[in-house]
Parts: C-alpha cells; structure tokens; sequence
C-alpha cells in the first residue's frame, strides 16, 4: 500500500515540475486578421459612450442585451417574424424564442399568427415596447455619434461602402459554401 502512495506522490510531483509551453506551427498576425479585428472593434464600440448593459440597468426593467436586440430590431423594421428577427440578429430563431417569451410578459411585444400559416407568427412591439425602445434608442443614437466623429464624411462613405461590400460578400460565400442546394 506504501508503495503505491510513494508512487502516486513522484507522479504528482512531476506533474507539478514547469512544462515548457506548446509551439505553434501556424502563426497569425491579429492586427491584420480581419474577423479579429472586427470581433475587437465590435467589443470596444459596446464598452463605448452609453453602455448598453448600463442603459439597461438604470431601466430597472429586468431584460437582458438579447432582449433589447429584438426590441431594437423590431424597433428599426417594424413587426417581423421569428425567422427574420434571428436572420437580423445572425442568430438562431430559438434565442430569439427565448427572448419574446420575456417580452411578452413584460407586455412588450405581441405576435399575431398568420391566416395562411399558423406555424409563423409575426413578432411586433406594443405600445410599451416602443415607449421603452425610444428611452434606450436616443442613447444608443448618441454612442453612435460619438464613435463616428472620428470619421470625415468621405471616409464615413467609404466606410459603409466597404462594409456592405464585405456584406455581400460573405453574404455570397456562405450561400456558396452551403451545401443544401443540389
């Protein structure tokens, strides 16, 4: 019995010795790799100016970023179905689910199913949604602002017109990866 602790106590003791760290053999520079950089705008323009996590605290209104999403979605293009609202947010339609079950509760949003098809349902914010959309909204227009400054108007041009290039894009090569279509 001696022998196996004395045993169990050098295997554990050479598992604590320093191990030198893993070589990688493909090596990337981050500053110059696209989906990086922008994961990093993306993060730093969320902690900018009114903080969305912040906004919504003050509210006192118990939801969460997911939940303000589809509000701010439906906000932007009116009533929408669950399909469109999680291809606006590029997220699955059980997330967005999720989040119109607090919205209903809380009397923010209603659906309405359709005549032709009882399986869809149209997802649109009542009157106390839209109240509490145009509370956040104005703020999160300001931190818009505020990030955007940086820019001239040329450069602000260029900017979208780079973006809804990349847009379509990736747009293309997802349609092209996919592999549903025969």
């Amino acid at each position: 019995m001696s022998d196996k602790i004395i045993v169990s106590s050098v295997e554990h003791a050479k598992s604590k010795e320093v191990k030198s760290a893993g070589k990688v053999k493909f090596s990337m520079d981050l500053q110059t790799f696209l989906p990086y950089r922008m994961y990093r705008l993306a993060a730093q323009m969320a902690q900018s100016g009114n903080k969305l996590s912040e906004l919504l605290v003050k509210t006192q209104v118990p939801i969460g970023e997911r939940e303000w999403h589809v509000i701010s979605v439906l906000g932007a293009y009116g009533g929408l179905t669950n399909g469109h609202v999680a291809e606006a947010l590029r997220t699955d339609a059980a997330t967005v689910t999720r989040a119109v079950k607090v919205l209903k509760k809380l009397n923010f949003v209603d659906t309405k199913s359709s005549k032709r098809d009882r399986r869809k349902v149209l997802i649109f914010l009542t009157q106390a949604g839209a109240d509490f959309h145009d509370i956040i909204t104005p703020q999160r227009i300001e931190t818009g602002e505020m990030i955007d400054a940086c820019f001239t108007h040329e450069e602000h041009s260029q900017l979208h017109h780079l973006l809804n290039k990349l847009d379509r894009h990736l747009q293309h090569l997802e349609n092209e990866l996919d592999d549903e279509w025969e």
